[in-house]
């Protein structure tokens, strides 16, 4: 696999606006908001610009959640995590979506979490093997850097 070089300040990045011009209508998106301080203009591009294929607006960060809801509470939000410690802080939040690391989840957790009518994506799933135990284990949603592989599953 060939490997983009191009440093980052060299690359155009899209903003969120453009990627729900271009996407919303064809696809499912996970939108991560990975700082404080944008809960306010993602749920107004969110209202302009809706997305018939679903969304969910997900970060690591459980302020940056419970402001989106305030603002909105028609959004749907995901909690993602990558720690032990946080695996039950989804009963805090008004989440839809659980969103652990591949490592920390097993079947009888996603079996919990959907008894609790949240859904689980998992993330970050490379391996052919793990696909395709977690689509066994009837998780939602998965999160890889290998979109081909995935795809063909």
């Amino acid at each position: 696999m060939e490997v983009d070089k191009t440093p980052v300040r060299d690359l155009a990045l899209p903003r969120l606006e453009e990627v729900l011009r271009k996407f919303a209508a064809w696809a499912f998106l996970d939108i991560e908001l990975k700082v404080a301080g944008l809960e306010r203009r993602t749920a107004a591009f969110l209202r302009q610009l809706p997305a018939p294929r679903g969304y969910v607006v997900s970060s690591f960060l459980p302020e940056v959640l419970t402001t989106l809801h305030a603002l909105d509470a028609a959004i749907p939000l995901g909690f993602i995590y990558e720690d032990k410690k946080e695996i039950d802080r989804w009963r805090e939040m008004p989440v839809e979506w659980a969103m652990p690391r591949l490592d920390l989840i097993n079947e009888a957790m996603i079996e919990s979490l959907h008894a609790a009518d949240k859904k689980v994506m998992v993330w970050t799933v490379n391996s052919p093997d793990d696909m395709q135990r977690f689509v066994q284990w009837g998780v939602d949603a998965i999160v890889s850097d290998e979109t081909k592989l995935l795809g063909a599953r």
